[in-house]
């Protein structure tokens, strides 16, 4: 007789890497396509996370290559770019519930995570960029995308060109926010459904759970991190070693995310301070939202969310408004 409650246990990390590998190709939801693979994690544990990140992999590889060949440009290079980076997200996600890192903070663990992602991903990618049918298949994507916008002056060699510069400039800090988001959603997911359940299935030990916002900080070591990467890209302003930038610019766009949500968190216990906790549980990922459409205005106020996270080190904002001790 079949165990029903084993059944379910089993499929669950299934479904939910097809889901992953689904939100992946539909593009829109490719920003997410990693929450599925951390719920798993947040609700069942270690193996069962594991286990939902092949099945995700797997999927998405052998749909890529289809799709490539579908579209006569498969070539060791377009299957590098399809799948490399995806595999490496969730190589990176996985290391992060390793119960070997447990005792590493939230943040140190995603930072570690995206190096090793990056480090994984990165040379597949290189080597892509210089593979004549990976260039023809992006220009044909750009043209598409320009042609179904109605932009018609969208230079298409001008976005390959940025784009290969953008691999090395920013290509570390976007698997960053990838895996820090994709944890922290995953783990909140996990936790209101433990709520609403009254406990976690199968494993007790929970994989990478993130923290709440309330709780969250990044650890103090990490703020000369941050002012180092900052100071070697004004050095590079006058020096200029593009490895030197590439590498303090991955690094300053990734500890400014950190900082930026330390901010968020610091905002939130001001708010509460006055009474609009509540009003700000509904404003403000919509504010966000707009924060992230609005151009250089919002680059600005998120910068300035990420100083005040900064400062945080030294002011214990939290600690005075929440009458805890520093």
């Amino acid at each position: 007789m079949i165990d029903e409650n084993r059944l379910g246990r089993r499929s669950l990390p299934v479904l939910a890497g097809a889901l992953s590998a689904t939100f992946y190709g539909s593009v829109a939801l490719m920003p997410i396509f990693l929450v599925p693979v951390q719920y798993v994690g947040a609700r069942r544990g270690f193996r069962s996370m594991a286990a939902s990140a092949a099945v995700s992999s797997a999927v998405i590889a052998v749909w890529q290559t289809i799709a490539l060949a579908r579209a006569d440009i498969l070539s060791a290079g377009t299957v590098a770019v399809g799948v490399s980076t995806p595999l490496a997200l969730a190589i990176g996600i996985v290391a992060m519930a390793w119960p070997r890192v447990s005792r590493l903070s939230f943040t140190t663990r995603a930072l570690a995570a995206a190096a090793v992602a990056s480090a994984l991903s990165l040379p597949a990618l290189f080597a892509a960029i210089r593979d004549p049918a990976v260039r023809a298949m992006f220009l044909e994507a750009f043209e598409t995308a320009s042609s179904a916008l109605g932009a018609e002056v969208l230079d298409a060699e001008a976005l390959w060109s940025a784009l290969r510069t953008g691999v090395a400039s920013s290509y570390g800090a976007v698997l960053f926010a990838f895996l820090f988001l994709s944890a922290w959603s995953g783990s909140s997911l996990g936790r209101a459904m433990d709520a609403r359940t009254g406990g976690r299935d199968g494993e007790s030990q929970a994989a990478v759970t993130g923290p709440g916002l309330a709780g969250y900080s990044v650890p103090r070591g990490l703020v000369w991190g941050l002012l180092a990467a900052w100071a070697a890209l004004l050095v590079n302003r006058f020096v200029s070693v593009p490895v030197f930038s590439a590498v303090a610019l991955n690094a300053a766009l990734a500890l400014s995310i950190c900082y930026g949500v330390q901010g968020l968190a610091v905002v939130r216990a001001l708010a509460e301070r006055v009474g609009l906790a509540p009003a700000l549980r509904f404003i403000g990922p919509l504010a966000i939202l707009l924060l992230l459409l609005s151009g250089i205005g919002g680059f600005i106020a998120i910068g300035l969310l990420a100083l005040l996270g900064t400062l945080e080190t030294w002011i214990p904002f939290r600690a005075v408004t929440e009458g805890d001790a520093p």
